[in-house]
């Protein structure tokens, strides 16, 4: 080993120096109290001097749970998973957490490798994003405390939602009032329960009004872009084309507004646009009316439901609002 080359100063160096065992070293750092004062300084003072910094990695190695949570994410190119991480990264960091985020690409052996790796460092517990309910979780494994956002995995573990019904009615209810009977859907999903909800809420939200469920007014496709540009095609290839369409997230109701745009549709003046999530940035154009998530409530209750561990499993659904943009335009009625 070269002179310039730093060797690393471990806990037995401390100990050595200190005149100590590495185990009252241990006790100096993880429990203080249990020794004298004049070990105390004489530990410290080498600590300070070396720069010594424990490691973690170790530390929890002797310990059932470590300082840190994982959170599963379905879709990192998602806006509203990236404001999501943001947000509960905040909490953890001001709560002396360490926060893993783990691009699980709803892909069950990359789940398996993640879910692993977290037993083997201790996390304290999981956060799983929406997703497909991957028979990988189990209520009886105490090693991890998960809690989940818009995804059924068992009903012991702890839920978050957002209140998806109220959402997509008062999008049903807005369209409605500007004399939209053609409505359709964009993102029907039977494998994400976000997806199915908002898909049934639609149905449901329309049968309130009277207005005839129409089975081609409702496109399947995930929560991405080529969505919206897909649905947008072929909504304008059906005879009787919508005059209003409802998309399951904002990134479809961007895809579809951007394909609007190439083919010369105008957003809102031949075509009302909706989305869901509220994530939009102020510079897209046209503003699009959407039903906002309320973010910071969603990671704060997650948050409280892996590190607070609750005896019973907590069930939140997350109130939403509705936020008017320019992609919608009252017509005359038909």
């Amino acid at each position: 080993m070269s002179s310039n080359e730093k060797k690393y100063f471990g806990i037995r160096d401390v100990a050595r120096i200190a005149g100590v065992s590495t185990a009252t070293v241990s006790r100096v750092i993880n429990s203080p109290d249990s020794t004298s004062e004049a070990v105390r300084k004489r530990v410290i003072a080498v600590i300070q001097e070396y720069n010594y910094v424990p490691n973690q990695m170790a530390k929890n190695l002797f310990s059932k749970t470590s300082n840190s949570i994982a959170i599963f994410v379905y879709d990192m190119e998602n806006p509203f998973f990236t404001s999501l991480v943001k947000k509960l990264n905040k909490i953890a960091f001001k709560n002396k957490y360490t926060l893993l985020i783990c691009d699980t690409e709803n892909n069950i052996d990359k789940e398996r490798e993640y879910l692993n790796y977290c037993k083997s460092i201790r996390t304290s517990g999981i956060i799983l994003t929406e997703g497909v309910n991957y028979d990988l979780y189990s209520s009886s494994d105490s090693q991890q405390t998960i809690a989940c956002l818009d995804r059924s995995v068992d009903t012991k573990f702890s839920t978050v939602r957002s209140d998806n019904v109220k959402g997509i009615r008062m999008l049903i209810d807005y369209l409605y009032n500007l004399n939209h009977r053609r409505i359709a859907f964009a993102g029907a999903m039977d494998e994400l329960q976000t997806a199915t909800e908002r898909k049934n809420s639609y149905i449901k939200s329309l049968g309130s009004h009277d207005i005839y469920i129409n089975e081609d007014y409702i496109f399947t496709g995930h929560f991405n872009y080529e969505t919206g540009v897909k649905a947008l095609n072929y909504f304008w290839s059906l005879n009787e084309k919508p005059t209003a369409i409802v998309c399951a997230n904002d990134q479809i109701a961007k895809g579809l507004i951007m394909e609007a745009y190439k083919l010369n549709i105008s957003v809102p003046d031949d075509l009302s646009v909706v989305g869901f999530d509220g994530i939009v940035s102020p510079y897209f154009y046209p503003r699009i009316t959407t039903v906002k998530q309320d973010i910071k409530k969603i990671a704060k209750s997650l948050f409280e439901a892996i590190t607070l561990k609750p005896s019973n499993p907590v069930h939140d659904i997350i109130d939403v609002s509705i936020v008017i943009g320019e992609s919608c335009k009252k017509i005359d009625f038909e």
